[in-house]
């Protein structure tokens, strides 16, 4: 992609790592909401999947019709180009996929080709961040891709401030939603009109994987918190409060005035990707999904339960005793 405009200073990124099916699109729109936030959605997926498919844009405009995005796009790009696109994603197969976070982790192992290209990479995000911040007027950009490796690479960007929240739901909440077949995925206009489905033992074993990948990730950043869905959504006002402390960016209460006790309005924004939710404006009632512990089939909890165990223990899902009765 051609540079548009130079890069200005590094610009701030609240960045949602996590398992999907985890709170993240709600997450990321409670914080969009506040004064000088505004969040992107899962922008990962703008160069491998939105761009080149024209898919919905929060605010329900195909991704080439949103004057939002088409206005980063010539600030940071000069335009968007579906070529271009494709050699962005090929650059993150090639330094930011789960089986390159030992390289991310310390660069100097992964070779003079690969710090070019994690280089690369980093100038890219790091121009498409300034874009939108100068687009948006507002000075923190919220994004849940979610992917560690993607975290941990745009890290090194000169360019980039991440600030990283560990996101994390109870692996059978997080199974049982996986597994659900027909999920409407509404933005993908000319992709797969549904979402992917995979079985609760596949998941519980791939939450094991995400929690301990993001738990080394933190220990290299330098700006982390944890934040558990379940927390969030019991008491939203106090946990963003607290989220946002942890990471240096401390918000007054009459930024909050969108959230009320377990109710909270949001807007529409122009997020990509993720969870149909970002299709739904207005006032919403706040409620724990927790459909798993009534509809969860018996083998299927505690298959799920048994492989994570360990790990629900650790963010106090699983009392110890009640590993091998649950």
């Amino acid at each position: 992609m051609t540079e548009a405009e130079s890069t200005p200073a590094r610009s701030t990124v609240v960045y949602i790592a996590g398992s999907g099916r985890s709170g993240s699109t709600l997450l990321e729109r409670m914080v969009g909401a506040l004064p000088g936030f505004v969040n992107v959605g899962e922008l990962i997926d703008t160069f491998r999947r939105v761009v080149e498919f024209d898919e919905l844009c929060g605010c329900g405009r195909s991704f080439s019709a949103c004057d939002f995005w088409v206005r980063v796009g010539d600030r940071a790009f000069g335009g968007w180009d579906v070529q271009a696109g494709k050699e962005v994603s090929q650059l993150q197969r090639d330094v930011a996929r789960q089986r390159h976070l030992p390289f991310l982790l310390t660069p100097a192992r992964g070779g003079e080709r690969f710090r070019e290209k994690l280089h690369r990479y980093g100038e890219v995000y790091s121009r498409l961040y300034a874009a939108v911040l100068a687009e948006s007027g507002a000075r923190v950009v919220v994004d849940a891709s979610k992917g560690t490796a993607q975290a941990v690479a745009l890290s090194h960007a000169a360019g980039i401030d991440l600030r990283l929240v560990h996101l994390v739901r109870d692996a059978r909440g997080v199974a049982f939603s996986w597994a659900k077949a027909g999920v409407n995925r509404p933005q993908g206009v000319n992709a797969r009109p549904t979402m992917a489905r995979f079985s609760p033992q596949l998941t519980a074993a791939r939450w094991i994987r995400v929690q301990a990948e993001t738990s080394v990730a933190r220990r290299v950043l330098t700006e982390s918190t944890l934040v558990r869905y379940e927390d969030l959504i019991q008491d939203p006002r106090a946990e963003l409060v607290r989220m946002l402390a942890a990471l240096r960016l401390p918000v007054d209460e009459d930024a909050l005035k969108h959230i009320d006790g377990r109710a909270v309005d949001l807007p529409l924004s122009h997020g990509l990707s993720g969870n149909p939710s970002r299709f739904k404006a207005g006032p919403q009632e706040l409620r724990v999904d927790e459909q798993w512990r009534r509809d969860m089939a018996r083998w299927d909890r505690l298959s799920t339960t048994t492989i994570a165990a360990g790990s629900l223990t650790r963010y106090r899902y699983l009392p110890a005793r009640e590993r091998s009765t649950s």
